[in-house]
């Protein structure tokens, strides 16, 4: 086998593979062998059947099978004496390669590669790294309303309504367009007053008392997220069952479920938890500066394929966002996203390519076990259609089969990557600033139970 290859940008290759013909007869005679081991035919012993009968016989498959190992082989041997890392599939044309014995063959293969640059030195790079050691009164409450609001659930108002905004409504519904029922749900609890409601529905929906029921007209917006009902105008029929309000728990009840001694207590290791999620942010900051000055260094084109990709990503974002509110984001809209969004997924790549570099380096990867605990710890957060948990092993397999593991296995080597680089570096620990200059630590991303005794 002989290539060459052609720069059609500094991601982009084209190689020509050129195959004598003594590699295609070779090929193809293993594969022969291969069928010949498990091949019984009437009048001959298993294993022992002619070669030139199997060859016949079994032309078509014996071929296929020769010309894709052939071209596989050749790419995996290419791909090693290049150095190169695709980001994409790998174009080989034509595809399937054709062979016959005694001939040589030809192909190209085109493909994106990661960019090859010089990786900058980032051992001993220096930051300040803020390190909290004291909680406000108003971190405190926020988190602990925190608390009390993730233990929220409904009970029943002492009205019978009709329901103000923030209320729920436990109520059936039924749109019917032109004597067609286009949408039904029975028993659905229903904010009053929600973001996004339709203001027509909603209003409609405050005029009902506990077991009345009453029809309306609305007209649905021309971007509506269910088809039929696009511009169309229905009628509506609702039947309430229930008014309801969200009851947060108590702090006694907190104190309670984690079996603490009292509020004191409570606060005590609320703050242990505060503390950690701050300095975890603080060092989530330097992190950030490590990796923003080690990007500053660099410059390398990125392949358009990844770009495209995060792209997609947030196209598919902000038309979820769309259908929770009943719409769908128009082709004008579409490209709206990607334009605003195109910087943010330059930075993206360039980012994910540089930490694969310095993975790349330190010698890092994703092992089978900490694969498979990142997908059991993304199954702790699904639920499937029926409301129940997600099993492990069946979304494991699911990303298997449909390629999610690949994006699963890099983000887990480049958050290594990551702490590599920070290992590496000199950082030293620095007070907070005042109050109002640290916005962004005011408050705990979550609030995480405290540890129970």
């Amino acid at each position: 086998m002989k290539y060459t290859k052609e720069e059609l940008s500094t991601t982009k290759l084209k190689i020509t593979v050129s195959v004598e013909a003594d590699e295609i007869n070779a090929a193809i005679s293993a594969g022969v062998k291969m069928q010949q081991q498990g091949i019984t035919l009437a009048g001959f012993r298993k294993g022992h059947v002619p070669e030139s009968l199997i060859e016949k016989r079994f032309k078509g498959q014996i071929y296929a099978d020769a010309s894709r190992d052939l071209v596989n082989v050749h790419l995996n041997q290419i791909l090693a004496e290049l150095d190169v890392i695709p980001c994409t599939g790998i174009t080989v044309n034509p595809t399937p390669l054709p062979i016959e014995r005694d001939k040589g063959a030809e192909y190209t293969a085109e493909f994106e590669h990661m960019p090859v640059f010089d990786l900058p030195d980032y051992e001993g790079m220096e930051i300040n790294q803020t390190r909290a050691t004291e909680v406000s009164e108003q971190q405190m409450e926020a988190f602990l309303k925190r608390m009390t609001m993730e233990g929220a659930h409904l009970v029943p108002v002492d009205s019978d309504g009709p329901a103000v905004d923030g209320q729920y409504v436990n109520i059936d519904l039924t749109v019917t367009v032109d004597g067609k029922v286009e949408s039904d749900a029975h028993g659905m609890d229903y904010k009053v007053g929600q973001v996004g409601t339709m203001p027509e529905l909603d209003a409609f929906i405050k005029t009902l008392k506990v077991n009345e029921e009453g029809e309306t007209q609305v007209t649905f917006p021309g971007d509506f997220f269910q088809e039929p009902l696009q511009g169309k105008t229905a009628t509506i029929k609702a039947h309430v069952y229930a008014i309801k309000k969200l009851t947060e728990k108590s702090i006694d009840d907190l104190v309670n479920q984690y079996k603490l001694k009292d509020e004191a207590e409570l606060r005590a290791r609320a703050a242990e938890v505060i503390l950690s999620q701050m300095n975890k942010l603080y060092r989530d900051q330097a992190q950030t500066g490590l990796l923003q000055a080690l990007l500053d260094k660099v410059d390398y084109e990125l392949p358009q394929v990844l770009v495209d990709n995060e792209l997609n990503a947030f196209v598919e974002r902000e038309q979820s966002r769309a259908l929770q509110v009943g719409k769908s984001l128009s082709a004008e809209q579409i490209a709206e996203v990607r334009e605003k969004n195109l910087e943010t997924a330059r930075k993206h790549v360039k980012t994910y390519i540089l930490l694969l570099a310095v993975a790349k380096k330190e010698g890092l990867e994703t092992t089978e076990r900490e694969l498979q605990a990142q997908v059991a710890y993304m199954a702790q957060q699904m639920r499937d259609v029926n409301g129940k948990p997600v099993n492990p092993q069946d979304l494991y397999k699911l990303y298997a089969e449909n390629g999610s593991l690949y994006s699963i296995r890099d983000e887990i080597l480049i958050n290594k990557a990551m702490q590599a680089v920070y290992a590496k570096a000199k950082v030293t620990m620095v007070a907070p600033k005042a109050e109002n200059e640290s916005a962004e630590a005011a408050e705990p991303a979550q609030a995480a139970e405290p540890t129970q005794a």
